[in-house]
């Protein structure tokens, strides 16, 4: 008997140790005070519990928000904000709000924050944000921005032959287009870094990269259809822009991840990363980021390692018609 209780000890203490990370709630913070609740760990989990605005009505109050849709159980009363990976105000959740992404309207936050920063136009979008809220005592880590420097010529040396390949297969996606560039002169053309951000890996030894790169055409008296629509009439020629997660290890070892879209020099289509910070849950660290251009603004959280990009949680914020 002895033994058997022993062992339901031991089993006991490995599932409370399973389930002993506490909860926290995330949430985006605008400069004009509104929060956009987004991702939620319960301890165990990521859940994206917060409705989508056209899946639910807008709660009288903050004390009728149905528990499931904070993720953690409860409503937060206070929330920490952090900025480039400081804790920088303590904030109080006073009552729900709509808020407004792009041209959609949703369910969020009201707080008491009041930002040291110029209000910005109530229209402006993507609209600023000041930073991360989170619950729970959560530490937020720094997402680097990576200056111009040998980094930015090393990562492109690394992902120069990927960007050539997804570039590649950007153009084949849109199914019997010819790009007006053959391929010999495309590879010929210079690709240049716009941004670049980093953060350190789980893995021992390796640095976590996102960069943000781009190939751009002078205009050519050939206006293709098809896959852009009507032709153009000015003189926006051709850009293939490649997001990448580049990973470099010790020994020059490295992995690249690589995607890439073919548009017109306006961009459409086409969103950039705003870095938050990350986040760490049952010991392993998260990238908290926000997506966004003229069509889509998007929340994500993302464990990116070598060889296995775990997207955790994925929030549409909101959304303008083309």
């Amino acid at each position: 008997m002895k033994g058997i209780g022993l062992a339901l000890a031991a089993l006991v203490m490995t599932v409370v140790s399973a389930q002993s990370d506490p909860p926290f709630l995330l949430a985006i913070l605008n400069r004009d005070g509104l929060a956009q609740p987004f991702a939620a760990f319960d301890g165990r989990r990521w859940k994206a519990s917060w409705p989508d605005h056209r899946e639910a009505e807008l709660p009288i109050s903050l004390a009728s928000v149905p528990r499931d849709w904070w993720g953690i159980g409860e409503a937060p009363s206070r929330m920490t904000l952090w900025a480039h990976g400081t804790a920088v105000a303590e904030t109080s959740v006073t009552a729900l709000a709509q808020i407004r992404a792009l041209c959609s309207g949703r369910i969020g936050l009201r707080t008491d924050y009041r930002s040291k920063a110029p209000p910005a136009p109530r229209m402006k979008q993507p609209y600023p944000k000041d930073g991360l809220l989170v619950t729970g005592g959560v530490q937020v880590g720094r997402i680097e921005m990576v200056e111009r420097s040998e980094e930015w010529n090393r990562a492109l040396l690394l992902l120069t032959d990927d960007f050539n390949k997804a570039e590649s297969r950007a153009i084949l996606s849109f199914g019997g287009w010819r790009h007006p560039v053959r391929e010999e002169a495309r590879r010929r053309q210079q690709i240049s870094v716009e941004a670049m951000y980093k953060a350190p890996s789980d893995t021992a030894g390796w640095t976590t990269y996102f960069v943000e790169a781009v190939r751009e055409y002078e205009p050519t008296s050939f206006r293709p259809t098809g896959p852009f629509g009507s032709a153009r009439k000015d003189d926006c020629g051709l850009t293939t822009t490649g997001q990448a997660w580049v990973h470099v290890g010790p020994a020059n070892k490295s992995e690249v991840e690589m995607t890439s879209r073919v548009t017109y020099c306006d961009r459409k289509g086409v969103n950039v990363m705003l870095p938050f910070g990350t986040v760490r849950a049952r010991n392993r660290t998260y990238w908290v980021y926000q997506f966004s251009g003229y069509e889509d603004e998007w929340y994500q959280v993302v464990r990116p390692e070598p060889k296995d990009i775990d997207v955790a949680v994925t929030f549409h914020a909101g959304s303008c018609p083309e």
